[in-house]
């Protein structure tokens, strides 16, 4: 290495021991270099480091330099490369954006290669992979940096960083697999709160169907139907209208029809995990509060927002709903009060919902999760597309062994009715 060569790299890499990084930062202080990037990793039992290191300020020739690195390889035993940078030629990495992309759903061959092929595609850096669950069932983080994802034509930064993660979910879906990418800044910060929209991730949609059918029966004249709880069906109109046709029925029969209603696998078990992880729990709906009255009282959860039914003295349905009437378009405004309540910002929130407009308050938060969500989706940053919402937890890092081991002093309720 010739004397004009004062600015080097050094990678070295081996069997991992106590010290080496002490060891080898002293060595370069002791030889007047000072170091301007350094990147290490210790995976496994391997030991590896990157550094750039100037030794403009080096009373050293850079042939003694070199010897005493070579010489540190031989005492700590990795292997040494070194390579020679031009001043000139020196540029500080561009800020690197960095993203926690999370796979998973049932393992098959081809995953890992076909999604490292998408991002090569897009020059976006691969910097961590690790497997959270393997087995039948599959799951995967991936590290990744967009700092040099490659603009598309006619889009900004932003939008074709859209563009990826939407062009990722579709090939997640045509591989059976679910995925969610976040912000890996948003991933590190501390989530404090998780709010469900009820009807759409909590509870099994062939129950509420089968709830509204055993309410009508009861109904006169016998052709009237209650609107269902779908996008058109939580308008205040709608709510209002099946408020009136319930007029006159004892809310006594009126709830026990609840018992048709079941909630999603794993349901409870997730509430139940993410209490015992330190979140607050919020539930959202436009439905009548008997919906969430049983998770409510189960889970114990924080908050619980939802419609309910005036009655006479008597028990019976007055036709009326007490106020506020909780709408999709309520649910934003209630998601705000939440925040206000326990001082959050929202990027400390998570949001699960199934991506229609019914829920589209989950975009204005840290993390939002379409459950099960239909081709109209809005845009969230992840999609889980199986029947299990407990599977959420391997999106907040959280590994399978751990995840048993919360299961297994959970009591199993798969289906629960609410």
């Amino acid at each position: 290495m010739s004397e004009k060569d004062k600015i080097i790299s050094l990678s070295a890499t081996g069997i991992d021991t106590p010290g080496l990084v002490s060891k080898i930062t002293n060595r370069i202080y002791e030889l007047g270099g000072n170091i301007i990037d350094v990147e290490e990793n210790c995976r496994r039992g391997l030991f590896s480091i990157f550094l750039i290191i100037d030794f403009s300020g080096s009373e050293h020739h850079m042939e003694q330099v070199e010897k005493a690195l070579t010489v540190l390889g031989d005492e700590t035993g990795l292997k040494t490369i070194f390579g020679a940078y031009e001043e000139a030629e020196i540029r500080y990495p561009a800020r690197k954006e960095r993203h926690i992309a999370t796979i998973l759903g049932e393992d098959k061959p081809g995953i890992i290669a076909k999604v490292s092929a998408f991002f090569h595609a897009y020059n976006i850096n691969i910097e961590t992979c690790k497997m959270i669950a393997r087995g039948k069932f599959f799951s995967m983080e991936m590290g990744i940096d967009t700092g040099r994802i490659l603009i598309q034509p006619g889009l900004s930064r932003d939008k074709t960083i859209e563009k990826m993660k939407s062009e990722l979910k579709e090939l997640c879906r045509d591989l059976n697999q679910s995925v969610v990418i976040q912000s890996e800044d948003v991933y590190r910060k501390g989530k404090k709160l998780v709010v469900f929209d009820v009807e759409s991730t909590l509870i099994q949609e062939s129950s509420i169907k089968s709830f509204l059918e055993k309410v009508c029966d009861q109904i006169r004249p016998a052709d009237t139907k209650l609107s269902a709880v779908d996008n058109a069906g939580d308008s205040v109109h709608a709510l209002i209208e099946n408020a009136r046709l319930l007029k006159g029925m004892p809310i006594a029969d009126f709830e026990k029809f609840s018992s048709a209603l079941e909630l999603n696998p794993g349901a409870l078990e997730l509430i139940g995990i993410l209490k015992s992880m330190g979140f607050k729990i919020a539930l959202l709906s436009s439905g009548f509060n008997f919906f969430i009255r049983k998770i409510f009282e189960e889970a114990g959860v924080d908050y619980a927002f939802s419609n309910t039914l005036k009655t006479d003295d008597k028990g019976l349905i007055t036709g009326e709903l007490e106020e506020p009437v909780i709408t999709s378009d309520k649910k934003q405004e209630i998601l705000e009060f939440i925040m206000r309540v326990e001082n959050l910002q929202p990027d400390q929130v998570i949001a699960v919902g199934d991506g229609s407009i019914r829920s589209h308050f989950i975009k204005n938060v840290g993390l939002s999760i379409a459950f099960k969500p239909d081709e109209k989706s809005i845009e969230t940053d992840g999609v889980l597309s199986s029947d299990q919402i407990i599977n959420m937890l391997y999106c907040l890092g959280m590994p399978k062994a751990e995840l048993d081991k919360y299961l297994k002093t959970t009591h199993s309720q798969s289906p629960t009715q609410v």
